[in-house]
This record gives structure tokens, sequence and C-alpha cells, in this order.
């Protein structure tokens, strides 16, 4: 796939995690929408799990990405119990929970 056309569905697949995560946590922004593969590149994943990344000791971000870790979407700071606490709901909707090593964007 060329790299504008990954681009191009990856901003759609971003776009909607965005909108999932504004909806539990009020606020969230886009964050990657494409990956390099080994055919090249392509863009974020649709699946959509859940993740909290803890950024101090009191607050995290809560993120959604795909089943490679790639964060499509996350959360402006929230206190840690609050992130957790989300991140539960997101589950029990449905949401499944991502354990592995997280890419974010730099």
């Amino acid at each position: 796939m060329q790299y504008f056309e990954a681009v191009r569905r990856g901003e759609v697949v971003a776009a909607r995690a965005q909108s999932l995560l504004a909806n539990y946590t009020g606020y969230a922004v886009a964050a990657m929408i494409v990956k390099e593969g080994s055919d090249g590149w392509m863009p974020v994943g649709e699946e959509s799990l859940v993740a909290v990344v803890r950024k101090d000791e009191n607050f995290c971000v809560l993120v959604v990405c795909d089943s490679d870790g790639y964060v499509k979407a996350m959360s402006g700071s929230l206190p840690c119990r609050v992130a957790e606490s989300i991140a539960s709901k997101m589950m029990k909707e449905g949401f499944g929970k991502y354990e592995g090593r997280l890419v974010l964007p730099v």
C-alpha cells in the first residue's frame, strides 16, 4: 500500500478511536495513523484495545490501541484511579485490554 493511501485510511480509523475514547473521558486526541509492516506502510489496525499509561505518581493517560500496540487515541491526563475506573468500564462494555508494549507518538 502506498504511504498516502495508508495515511488516508489511518486517519479514519484514528478519528473513530478518538471519538470512542472521548465518549468515555470527555476529551481525547487522535495519535498514530500508520505503521510500517512487512509489506510497507499500512493504516493502524481496526481493533480497539484499552491500556492505562502512568505519567507519574498521580496521573495517567488512557489509550486506545490496535493489536500491535499502536496508540490510535489518547485521553488527557487523568487521576490514575479515574483512568483505571474508565478502562474497567470500557472493558465491561466490550473493549479488550492491551498488555503488551505500546507504540506511542513521539
